[in-house]
């Protein structure tokens, strides 16, 4: 069966990794909530209103919950996709050794 198209599951999931800003978000929450403050500080060159924007469309995709006072955790989605990322960088990493 010959692909001529990548699926929109597929195509929904690197829209997300391949923006840097949802990317950096999830590599910098866990399954404990973060102040959001805590959080700005974490992505530097992310403003305030961008990074509302990041986590709402995070929340509305199940990657994220909001709890009290503006702290922001990983769903189970949001860990499972967030262990993606790592296996990806990790290939990358081997990928550009073997090259050397």
């Amino acid at each position: 069966m010959v692909m001529r198209d990548l699926n929109i599951g597929t195509k929904v999931g690197l829209a997300l990794l391949n923006d840097r800003w949802y990317a950096l978000v999830l590599s910098n929450l866990t399954d404990q909530p973060a102040d959001f403050m805590l959080l700005r500080r974490r992505v530097r060159g992310l403003g305030t209103l961008k990074l509302l924007t990041v986590l709402a469309k995070m929340n509305q995709l199940g990657l994220v919950t909001e709890r009290e006072h503006y702290r922001y955790q990983l769903t189970t989605t949001g860990l499972e996709l967030q262990r993606s990322l790592q296996e990806l960088e990790a290939w990358g990493n081997r990928a550009i050794t073997a090259m050397h």
